[in-house]
């Protein structure tokens, strides 16, 4: 009977050991500190990965650096589960922001239009409007898609299922397909 209970309590502390080990090897690959990372995250351009002070990375998050985008994430940032952020050449994403479940943040597209009809879109060229920039403290709801280009500035809160194509200034509230501005704070 001890020796059960024994077996069961170290049975649930691995988990807990496992998740701790693995965030600690995370932040010496990726010189973060106090970095907490979740289960099945893929990190691809790990060398262009610059991650600030007490990130966390929730589950199944996709990090994309691709060839010489690099990705920025401030201070106090928390990632939730399955947050793609993919850059061709600059992602910001500022101190203290809160990243809901679903969310895309990406500093380009694959093309569009007739001239691309005959190209299957995976192999079509990457088109970059700008450098994508998330402002601190700004709260993204589940499921927002942070488009080529955007710009939003420090406190603000993008409601949930929002497609954000074009900049916001600081402390606002916005949301909707394409997102609008909803009421200046």
């Amino acid at each position: 009977m001890k020796n059960e209970k024994i077996a069961i309590l170290l049975l649930r502390g691995f988990p807990s050991i496992y998740r701790r080990a693995r965030s600690k090897i995370y932040s010496l690959i990726l010189n973060a500190e106090n970095l907490i990372i979740g289960r099945n995250v893929t990190l691809s351009g790990t060398k262009n990965l610059i991650l600030g002070k007490r990130v966390l990375i929730g589950n199944q998050a996709w990090l994309d650096a691709i060839g010489s985008g690099k990705i920025f994430i401030g201070d106090d940032v928390s990632l939730s589960q399955n947050v793609h952020i993919a850059a061709k050449q600059n992602v910001k994403v500022g101190n203290g922001c809160l990243i809901g479940s679903d969310v895309l943040i990406t500093d380009h597209n694959h093309g569009y239009g007739l001239e691309y009809s005959h190209i299957a879109p995976k192999k079509r060229a990457l088109i970059i409007k700008g450098d994508t920039e998330i402002g601190d403290n700004c709260w993204l709801g589940d499921n927002v898609k942070i488009l080529s280009g955007v710009i939003l500035g420090s406190n603000v809160i993008v409601g949930a299922n929002s497609v954000v194509t074009r900049s916001f200034p600081s402390n606002c509230i916005i949301g909707g397909i394409p997102a609008q501005l909803i009421k200046s704070l």
